[in-house]
């Protein structure tokens, strides 16, 4: 899988951007898109899944994405399911890619699964600290010799803290998800497209007590800025019935799914598999 990631980059479409096709022994991307399994033989409509990194799912195999296990569940209603994911899209990025890319079709599909890249603008910085922050030159040495096994990327990982040079508030946070959520739907209805918007859950939100506090490896400014975006959007009348709050979908598992604050393995890919395949249904949009 290592090899797969270091081999992922990104290109366009327009202004639309995309992964550029690859081919590996985990992932495959095809015409720019995650590929998605099974397909349908003859399949009727398609069900378009738009979002980042935590809808293209790098961490797990294509089988195992939440998009294919998706597909799964909707295979014998002939419904063809596309990963639409690009890894740090924003909502704005993906709505980019729902109106200029031609993946959509009258009484197609599209589900959106946004908020991490969301709730906070600014720039990534990824502080080093603890010994490592003291010795660069032995942090190179680790960085070259040992990021290509499991534990050399664990232990890079836990020298450094994400933070963010944040360059607007949450409530410009928020002002620029509302206008992306506005042309989404615009999009959506001039297309007759069904549309389904899900918040996304995180680790930095409330969860079960048994999964315990362990750190973040994230700076307290961007915790603060992080939940504040979620709150003002799940509290905001204005979004009531135009969004579905999915950031309670792993509570009902047993352990934490998270492999860091946002991005997650198998078990939480099947539970927001599940959690859309219930979504769907209720709609009525299956039939």
């Amino acid at each position: 899988m290592v090899s797969d990631l270091r081999s992922l980059v990104e290109t366009s479409v327009g202004d639309v951007n995309t992964s550029v096709d690859f081919e590996g022994r985990y992932i495959d991307v095809v015409n720019g898109l995650r590929r998605t399994e099974p397909v349908p033989a003859d399949s009727a409509r398609r069900i378009v899944a738009f979002g980042g990194s935590t809808t293209f799912c790098v961490e797990v195999p294509d089988a195992l994405t939440w998009p294919s296990q998706l597909a799964q569940r909707v295979f014998d209603n002939e419904i063809e399911v596309i990963n639409a994911g690009l890894s740090a899209a924003t909502f704005a990025d993906r709505v980019k890619a729902f109106e200029g890319l031609g993946l959509t079709d009258s009484d197609d599909i599209a589900i959106f699964f946004f908020g991490a890249n969301d709730a906070v603008i600014g720039n990534q910085i990824n502080q080093v600290t603890g010994p490592l922050a003291r010795w660069p030159r032995l942090r190179r040495l680790i960085e070259v010799t040992l990021s290509w096994s499991n534990l050399g990327r664990t232990l890079l990982d836990q020298s450094q803290q994400l933070s963010f040079a944040i360059t607007a508030t949450s409530t410009e946070a928020v002002e620029l998800f509302r206008r992306s959520l506005l042309r989404a739907e615009e999009v959506a209805q001039a297309k007759n497209v069904r549309l389904l918007v899900v918040l996304q859950p995180n680790r930095l939100m409330a969860n079960p007590s048994t999964w315990g506090t362990p750190s973040e490896g994230v700076d307290q400014k961007f915790i603060e800025s992080f939940r504040d975006f979620y709150r003002l959007v799940i509290d905001s009348p204005e979004f009531e019935g135009r969004i579905v709050d999915g950031t309670r979908i792993f509570n009902s598992l047993n352990d934490s799914p998270y492999l860091d604050f946002v991005h997650v393995q198998e078990d939480g890919n099947e539970a927001i598999a599940s959690f859309m395949y219930a979504e769907l249904e209720s709609r009525g949009w299956l039939k």
